[in-house]
């Protein structure tokens, strides 16, 4: 079976893994969440609230859940390949064990410490500052594949020596000899395994979660080379795909959020120029109303808002009646330019609801307009599966009485319009 590259695939990545030919991929690296919509570390931060015979049991479902997709992952990696997993304080050390079981305990290669910084909090413990990177290899081959990295040298070293090149060893009798410098220029220190590289900031994230550039650039840059293939699993808002491209690798991107396969499309497209359906492909984005009932409540308003090309609130509960925000297309991108945050500082925009519920009814509607008028609001687009006879007696009620415009859409127009745009 030839490999495909250059794709983003729709689903889990269990599922989507069977697909792609045993020990075929150069390095794979994963920052996996819990579950579609949650990710990772909140997760861990609801068991805190419980007793510890409970979280045990919830580190056990996670090692449950991520078991067979490791071994799926070690499966499609060459002997000659790197695997990076991305992990935190909370698990880290249940995920060694399970690494050491699956890739065998020789081929651990480095724990590695991604240091940063944020805003204090808490004062009964130091601050939580770091992330924990797991790295293997497949083999112990030495024709695995990395590339050595170095970091500038400490000052002590340039005082001394400066740029210079060190030559040190021992004398006939063990002994330590000073240390000379050559006449070559050093390239620097080698890298070592406690990376000081900067969070992106909340504000400016396209997705949660969402990890550095750089980060990303340090690994692949180590584990692979020009026109390997690189892989990331769980690749969210698809960072790794996009320093992949950068540094002309070939890419694979698994994730089963709709939301996060189209921020990633879009992504290469305002980077790179890059035409989804010609220089990439997206597989499996759901096509039927009958799939995105599957979906939890949280994705399937991220799906909807998305399609319509708007912004979807950061938070689940409390978002006061308005699920996403449809802006005009200028005060997006000065918004981006500035670094505002789209949702809470651009004042222009039409207020959106998504309901799963099977049919909307007329309360749903009565709901929406408080929010709208609450925020100044005469215009509105509310999202569902079908709307009742009373819904829709409303919508022209206050439209005729109170001049308030509601569009109500369907999730099947919504995938028509879809449809029509593919097919063009």
């Amino acid at each position: 079976m030839e490999l495909e590259t250059n794709i983003i695939y729709c689903g889990d990545c269990l599922v989507k893994l069977k697909d792609i030919p045993d020990k075929s991929v150069d390095l794979i690296y994963i920052d996996p969440p819990f579950s579609s919509n949650r990710n990772y570390v909140a997760f861990w931060e609801e068991q805190e609230k419980r007793h510890f015979e409970d979280r045990f049991e919830n580190v056990r479902a996670y090692i449950d859940y991520m078991q067979p997709r490791v071994k799926q992952l070690y499966r499609v990696l060459k002997p000659t390949g790197s695997f990076y997993y991305h992990c935190d304080w909370h698990a880290s050390h249940y995920i060694k064990g399970l690494m050491d079981t699956l890739f065998g305990y020789p081929n651990f290669r480095n724990e590695i410490i991604w240091h940063y910084r944020k805003w204090s909090t808490g004062k009964s413990q130091f601050q939580r500052n770091h992330d924990t990177i797991l790295f293997y290899s497949k083999t112990t081959s030495p024709d695995r594949v990395f590339n050595q990295l170095y970091m500038d040298r400490a000052i002590s070293t340039l005082r001394r020596f400066g740029t210079a090149k060190i030559k040190s060893g021992y004398d006939i009798e063990g002994h330590r000899v000073p240390s000379q410098m050559e006449e070559e220029v050093s390239k620097g220190a080698r890298q070592d395994d406690v990376w000081e590289i900067g969070r992106v900031p909340p504000i400016k994230q396209l997705f949660p979660t969402q990890k550095p550039e750089p980060l990303l650039e340090r690994i692949i840059k180590a584990s692979s080379g020009e026109g390997d293939i690189v892989l990331d699993a769980f690749c969210g808002c698809g960072t790794t795909l996009m320093v992949a491209q950068r540094e002309k690798r070939k890419w694979i991107g698994i994730d089963i959020s709709p939301t996060a396969c189209r921020v990633m499309a879009r992504r290469l497209n305002d980077f790179f120029g890059l035409k989804e359906g010609i220089d990439f492909h997206i597989r499996d984005l759901p096509k039927t109303v009958e799939e995105l009932r599957r979906y939890p409540a949280f994705e399937f308003q991220n799906w909807a808002i998305n399609a319509l090309g708007g912004v979807s609130s950061k938070t689940k509960v409390r978002d006061g009646g308005i699920d996403g925000k449809l802006y005009p297309i200028e005060d997006i991108r000065k918004g981006k330019k500035e670094g505002l945050d789209l949702f809470g500082e651009i004042d222009r925009y039409i207020p959106i609801q998504v309901k799963r519920t099977d049919q909307v009814g007329r309360p749903d509607i009565e709901n929406f307009e408080v929010a709208m008028k609450r925020d100044g609001r005469d215009k509105g687009i509310f999202v569902g599966f079908d709307f009742s006879r009373d819904a829709l007696k409303e919508i022209r009620r206050v439209e005729r009485e109170e001049g308030l415009e509601i569009e109500h859409i369907t999730v099947n127009d919504i995938l028509q319009k879809e449809l029509n745009s593919w097919l063009k």
